[in-house]
């Protein structure tokens, strides 16, 4: 046996050389993968406190690090179409004057690691929506005569050194009518939150940050 090892030394020293390089391969691997995951950023939009309306959209830092909330957005699709609106600000469309001093003129800002924020009822945000696009007028409190099939909320936020803009958005689904004063039924249309990473996405995206700004 030792003599059989002496005489292939050469060819077994080659083998564990190369089973060595894999076992470094696997584990450059995982420190690599390990990597990637603490700086990829990502953000859960969630209902929460119900299936209605009344319910409340939550945003979930689920990234390693702090992310920046650089812009709220809600699409209404009806059956007249789809019209987005800007909802990082607070709503304004009745000309109310907010208390500057509290820090609630907006949605806007940092949101820690691990972290949660509200949003506000998914009814409040859709009717500023509707009064600041005109889809309502401004006393309208009822959304049972916008027609709504479903709402888009996005979330584009800004993350790591380089500040890049990311974008974050889920479907919820509006089913059935209200009756007897009732709120609307709504509920998320996918299971998690989709990332903005296509070419499209990114471009749509890019125009929503310099529309809004």
């Amino acid at each position: 046996m030792w003599s059989w090892i002496m005489d292939n030394a050469s060819g077994l020293s080659a083998v564990g050389t190369f089973l060595t390089l894999l076992v470094w391969l696997f584990y450059a691997q995982l420190l690599l993968y390990s990597f990637q995951r603490q700086r990829r950023s990502r953000l859960l939009i969630n209902q929460a406190y119900g299936n209605d309306t009344s319910s409340i959209c939550l945003l979930s830092n689920m990234s390693h690090e702090p992310v920046y909330i650089q812009l709220l957005l809600i699409t209404l699709s009806t059956s007249q179409g789809e019209t987005t609106c800007s909802i990082t600000d607070i709503d304004r469309s009745r000309g109310e004057q907010p208390d500057l001093k509290d820090g609630s003129v907006t949605r806007q800002g940092p949101l820690n690691s691990g972290c949660s924020m509200t949003t506000g009822s998914f009814n409040d945000l859709i009717l500023q929506a509707a009064r600041e696009n005109s889809v309502t007028n401004i006393d309208n409190d009822d959304l049972t005569t916008l027609g709504l099939q479903s709402i888009r909320m996005t979330a584009i936020i800004n993350y790591g050194p380089d500040g890049n803009s990311i974008g974050f958005e889920r479907d919820f689904l509006i089913q059935g009518e209200a009756a007897n004063g009732d709120d609307l039924k709504i509920r998320p249309q996918s299971v998690s939150t989709m990332r903005l990473k296509n070419r499209r996405s990114r471009k749509r995206m890019a125009r929503w940050i310099e529309a809004m700004n």
